[in-house]
């Protein structure tokens, strides 16, 4: 009996896309004989016709199988709804736009069939994106090892492929602040990464903007490391070590020089500072308790509006 692939796929707003990356999906599915695929495709809140569009292509073809989500729940939020619903030996998450290549899962495969529980494609170089971009996903990769201790690989991107004990695993985690590239790492299976140039869209705009992509970061450092929170009590003792030493100091120099009366842009100064450091530290606590408090609600990451095909 053939094994089963499922194909985990998030869509927000790719009319332009649809159709192409269907054709190669076929494509790549026509080249491996040996297995049966399934196409999960998330229709997470789209705004265009992406969902008709769907719906007409899964009249045409069985393997593909609809999720629609009642709203946008964010690209982990529509992945972990897709490894729900994800029943065969593998999957296989990748993002819409074609800047994942389809036909990079051909080696996906192979590396699975030679023992890897995981198997993620390691970005060698970025087509079509700006400099600037290019800088803050390298500084992030270095900000997020040293956390993690190395928790994840540099250049890793989403585009995975990932065996059925690493989908039960990433099932059986009930987190609301999900980062899905790393609770797959940190499952600790055999993986392997291999690598390709991300080319650039092949219609349409990016629908990650700065922003977007700072609260993901965020999400992936604070789900995934103490330090920062730890970091804030070396702070305290560093700032007191370096305020009693200034008041021994202060004390030298008046049995020394006789009172003297401070500066005032000295004291400005320094308080400015201080309540730069203080709401520096509240700032990472919140974001900690925030997450807390997302956790006690339990709300879910995502909501089913209709399935077809499933």
């Amino acid at each position: 009996m053939k094994k089963t692939i499922n194909v985990v796929i998030p869509v927000y707003n790719e009319e332009k896309v649809l159709e192409e990356l269907i054709k190669r999906l076929h494509k790549v599915a026509e080249g491996e004989n040996d297995y049966c695929f399934e196409f999960i495709m998330v229709e997470n809140g789209s705004n265009d016709s992406s969902y008709s569009m769907l719906r007409r292509m899964s009249q045409k073809d069985e393997r593909i199988k609809i999720i629609r989500l009642s709203r946008n729940f964010g690209c982990d939020g529509a992945i972990t709804a897709g490894l729900k619903y994800a029943k065969g030996d593998a999957a296989c998450i990748m993002n819409a736009d074609l800047q994942d290549p389809p036909e990079l899962m051909h080696e996906f495969i192979r590396a699975w069939q030679a023992g890897h529980d995981i198997v993620y494609g390691v970005i060698r170089k970025r087509h079509g994106e700006m400099l600037l971009r290019k800088v803050l996903s390298s500084m992030f990769y270095i900000v997020i090892n040293t956390l993690t201790r190395g928790l994840f690989p540099r250049n890793a991107s989403d585009f995975r492929l990932i065996s059925r004990k690493v989908i039960s695993a990433v099932n059986s985690l009930r987190e609301t602040n999900r980062y899905v590239r790393g609770i797959v790492a940190w499952t600790g299976f055999s993986h392997i990464g291999v690598e390709f140039e991300r080319p650039p869209r092949f219609a349409g705009k990016s629908k990650s903007n700065m922003f977007a992509i700072f609260k993901v970061a965020m999400n992936g450092i604070f789900s995934f490391s103490y330090l920062p929170l730890r970091m804030t009590t070396f702070l305290g003792i560093m700032m007191s070590t370096v305020s009693f030493l200034m008041m021994i100091g202060y004390i030298i120099a008046y049995f020394i020089y006789g009172r003297t009366v401070p500066g005032h842009t000295s004291i400005i100064v320094t308080m400015l500072f201080l309540f730069g450091v203080l709401f520096f530290v509240l700032g990472i606590i919140g974001e900690y308790l925030a997450r807390v408090y997302d956790e006690v609600k339990g709300r879910p990451n995502y909501i089913v509006s209709e399935t077809i095909g499933i």
